[in-house]
């Protein structure tokens, strides 16, 4: 299925993100985390397999496994 703005897909940390742009020319796009909360985040890249990625960061905290908690389950859903 053709992934759209404004599709909501599951992170890997559990809860619900927002696309709100997608580039088809580089398969990417962002995604707004726990949209209309109190803690909503700022964009968020990601590539076109869910995978989330820092645009600008210093000192990011580190992660253990293969997989990010903001990286999201793409299911059926691609670019």
């Amino acid at each position: 299925m053709k992934l759209m703005k404004g599709t909501i897909l599951k992170a890997r940390g559990g809860w619900d993100a927002e696309v709100i742009w997608i580039n088809s020319n580089n398969e990417s796009f962002y995604a707004i985390h726990k949209p209309r909360s109190e803690v909503e985040s700022d964009p968020v890249w990601h590539g076109g397999d869910g995978r989330s990625s820092a645009t600008f960061t210093i000192n990011e905290p580190p992660f253990y496994d293969a997989d990010h908690p903001a990286d999201l389950e793409m299911g059926e859903y691609e670019l």
